[in-house]
């Protein structure tokens, strides 16, 4: 992904209004897939920086990181976002790898903690009392007990302390990674500015609840009713019209290329207008500026992986995104792949059975290594070239979240199938899509990359 293209600098008229309403007024922003609504919420955070206490508030742990830079490149406190559980049960997550100092090999010294990050180590020392400024260690998944005996979860302190050393964190006689370990430093109570991304996938209800209360001054909330993704979300127009707040548009799309944007309209079951106000170039995106989503049966999943692989390495693709129904999906995937000798970028749950992890390796500033995600992971991003694998009848994601996968991409989409195509391709244009039936190749073992066309360009 490429961080540079997805942060915004130069702001439309749509988007200045946004940014130039009173911080103080509560807000509902509504636009489309590609609209920059997460880049209006970190400047809306920026409003925000010399008034008071503010914090943005996202629905997915992968988003976390593309906020992060975005906050930086404006001089935001990087450090003031969280995904909705954490910031509900302990507040805001630090970027880095928990490690203690070992005392024999099956114990460590429970007052001493280092993050360690690709720019730093910081060192934690524990406090017997707890501070607003102390920070917290907790556990996002299965940990050994022995980790529990030391710290428990969120029940031990520590303070930070200045760190000028040179820690060898690869001395695995000295240091012990905690896999699961999460340094946090606490949320207040109430937040002055309170920012949503992602707004459409809490319903009206929490946010009554939950949300509205922690709010001390104004709430502003940005989503799309189209890229709901959680079942007990709410639509965008019932949140507003619920909570009376005002509601402002984004005007323009500026992520997808008129070739994909006709497509994605379709796939949606929504009032959704992607072509009007289309701006990616300038609006000279559609065909034969750019190429229109290619379609491509297979004879399996298999064969479907194994053109992925072709395509990625015969044409010498960078910034691309693989995107699966869900997690099981992702770890076939990236087995594929490094089977094959591709280092790939992942985020998944190892299981849900214990011994289990989390594995995040995702790093959207490396446009060398494929990103293979769930589509849920993947809201809010955008790549080049996008690759969403498993479209069949058999494929049990939503509609919703089906647009999601389809509407990450900034330039090339290649969608693909084995048995009967997902229903939710039945509205699409056939003109509007390059159909490749490759399973009589599949099965002969053909080394025909574009297989047989059906349709013309």
């Amino acid at each position: 992904m490429r961080l540079e293209k997805w942060f915004i600098s130069n702001l439309d008229d749509s988007q200045r209004k946004i940014i130039t309403q009173n911080i103080e007024d509560n807000l509902v922003v509504k636009g489309a897939a590609g609209s920059g609504k997460t880049n209006l919420a970190i400047h809306r955070a920026r409003l925000a920086k010399d008034k008071g206490t503010y914090a943005i508030v996202i629905f997915t742990i992968a988003l976390k990181r593309m906020v992060s830079y975005g906050m930086k490149a404006l001089g935001l406190d990087h450090e003031r976002i969280a995904y909705d559980w954490a910031w509900q049960h302990r507040g805001f997550d630090l970027t880095g790898d928990v490690y203690c100092e070992k005392r024999g090999a099956f114990a460590c010294n429970p007052d001493i903690l280092y993050l360690v990050n690709d720019t730093d180590v910081r060192k934690f020392v524990r406090t017997r009392d707890k501070k607003p400024s102390s920070y917290g260690i907790d556990f996002g998944d299965w940990v050994a007990d022995r980790f529990y005996r030391a710290f428990g979860r969120r029940c031990s302190w520590f303070d930070e302390v200045s760190y000028t050393g040179d820690l060898d964190i690869t001395d695995e006689n000295r240091f012990e990674l905690i896999s699961s370990g999460t340094m946090y430093k606490q949320a207040e109570q109430k937040i002055d500015y309170l920012i949503i991304d992602e707004a459409q996938d809490f319903n009206v209800d929490k946010y009554r609840r939950e949300i509205m209360p922690r709010a001390g001054k104004s709430l502003s909330l940005f989503g799309d009713s189209a890229q709901q993704m959680n079942a007990f979300g709410s639509d965008m127009e019932a949140i507003s019209f619920s909570l009376g707040y005002d509601t402002m548009s984004l005007d323009y799309n500026y992520r997808l290329p008129k070739a994909i944007a006709k497509v994605a309209e379709k796939i949606s079951d929504k009032a959704v207008d992607l072509m009007s106000n289309n701006r990616k170039d300038g609006g000279n995106s559609d065909y034969p500026n750019y190429p229109k989503p290619v379609v491509t049966k297979h004879s399996s999943e298999d064969k479907e992986l194994e053109e992925i692989v072709t395509r990625i390495q015969m044409e010498d693709l960078d910034d691309v995104a693989i995107l699966v129904p869900d997690e099981a999906a992702v770890i076939r995937v990236n087995k594929y792949l490094s089977e094959r000798g591709i280092q790939t970028q992942v985020h998944y749950r190892t299981g849900n059975v214990v011994p289990f992890r989390t594995i995040d390796t995702l790093d959207f500033s490396n446009n060398d290594l494929p990103c293979i995600l769930t589509y849920y992971a993947a809201k809010g991003s955008e790549f080049d070239n996008v690759f969403v694998p498993f479209a069949s009848s058999a494929n049990t994601s939503t509609r919703n979240a089906f647009y999601v996968a389809c509407t990450r991409s900034s330039r090339n989409l290649y969608i693909s199938f084995s048995g009967k195509r997902t229903s939710f391709m039945s509205k699409v244009d056939p003109n509007d899509i390059v159909e490749i039936d490759k399973t009589v190749a599949d099965s002969t073992n053909l080394d025909d990359i574009f297989g047989t066309t059906k349709s013309a360009c």
